[in-house]
């Protein structure tokens, strides 16, 4: 790590400077939109932005360099933020941002994805090594590095040999702007031929679509409707199941409606692999926003969901168990609403864009008061 000289901001009256850098093909990704939310809820806090708007991969990143390097010599920011994903720029920016706190957010690790989930390459060969040492060496020459859970952190710091006191879990959240603005909170149960499920995502296999294919099939005797949405037609069209509606695309501005038309919801994973076993799917932050009855697969900490509370919780992996949640909703339709509304109340406690800006507050000014002040 590069030695940095501490700030000093007793004075709150002088604003603290921080740049937000991302290079990276989805601009308006989810955890961009909640940290920048998170960070424009703090008032003393001024915020540039070194952001693409090409997408073409050379475009994009000459693009998010020149803008850092303006804002370097015009803003002198104190703190820099690279979102998620900035592996492949993060060289030039460690270099441009030399002296100053660089903040990475590794909020998924491309080794454990590549190697350990997706199988691409071959574990203990010659890219096995040259992936592990590049994002051992970039995490290690990040002043601080974010990730979405615990669970990923205490992970990075054993796979790395990171310090503790590097490491900073902050939840994805949801655009509250987007989600927050539905609310859910009166029970009625509609008249109407099917009781629908949703589900969407981009089918990688922590998500574990072949489990909920298979409970689609368990209940393809029930007036239950699965609606999936992303990934790859040729998965669905392999189980040949009636009651399985499949979507290649929906625009992320049209999410709330769909959600909103559901009776229950599937945030899982159920994948039952090691990363499905550390994290909370960011559709599952958008469904609790929604006071949506949503399922959940368990991982391995205790995050407050509780079963038939608020929210289904299942085994991963577990196809029987997952239309067991499924089957038990369907027929107690008059408890889901009470469930979504708890499953809200969960969200803004623990999940929150609010949540978020603490967690970026105990970054940036770890010594201020963050209750009560003037923060908010």
């Amino acid at each position: 790590m590069i030695s940095i000289r501490p700030v000093n901001f007793s004075n709150k009256k002088e604003k603290i400077k921080v740049c937000y850098i991302l290079s990276y093909r989805s601009p308006n990704y989810i955890r961009t939109i909640t940290i920048l939310n998170a960070l424009a809820r703090i008032k003393y806090l001024s915020v540039s932005r070194a952001i693409n708007t090409f997408r073409s991969a050379l475009f994009r990143y000459v693009e998010t360099l020149l803008k850092l390097l303006y804002i370097r010599f015009t803003k002198r920011p104190d703190f820099y933020i690279l979102g998620f994903r900035g592996y492949e720029i993060f060289w030039p920016v460690r270099l441009i941002t030399y002296g100053k706190p660089l903040i990475f957010d590794h909020m998924m690790s491309p080794y454990d994805s590549i190697v350990n989930e997706r199988h691409i390459c071959r574990k203990g060969g010659v890219l096995d090594k040259l992936i592990y040492g590049y994002e051992k060496l970039l995490l290690h020459h990040s002043d601080f590095v974010l990730t979405d859970t615990d669970l990923h952190g205490d992970y990075f710091i054993k796979l790395f040999n990171l310090p503790l006191e590097k490491i900073h879990a902050i939840p994805v959240s949801t655009d509250e702007t987007l989600f927050l603005r539905y609310n859910h909170l009166s029970s009625r149960v509609d008249s109407k031929d099917y009781f629908h499920v949703i589900y969407y995502g981009s089918f990688l296999p922590l998500h574990g679509v072949d489990v909920i294919l298979e409970a689609a099939r368990i209940l393809s005797d029930k007036p239950i409707r699965f609606i999936l949405v992303g990934g790859k037609s040729q998965m669905v069209k392999k189980f040949h199941e009636k009651n399985v509606i499949h979507k290649l695309w929906v625009d992320y501005e049209q999410l709330p409606d769909w959600i909103d038309k559901a009776d229950l919801c599937l945030g899982g994973p159920f994948g039952n692999t090691g990363q499905a076993k550390r994290v909370i799917t960011g559709k599952t932050f958008q469904f609790l926003a929604m006071s949506k009855p949503t399922i959940v697969g368990i991982i391995d900490k205790e995050y407050g969901f509780k079963d038939r509370d608020n929210a289904l919780v299942v085994p991963q992996g577990d196809g029987e168990a997952l239309a067991g949640a499924i089957r038990w909703s369907f027929e107690n339709q008059d408890q889901l609403s009470d469930i979504g509304r708890r499953g809200q109340m969960l969200y803004l406690r623990k999940f929150s864009n609010d949540q978020v800006k603490d967690a970026l507050l105990n970054i940036l000014l770890p010594d201020s008061s963050k209750k009560g002040s003037d923060n908010d």
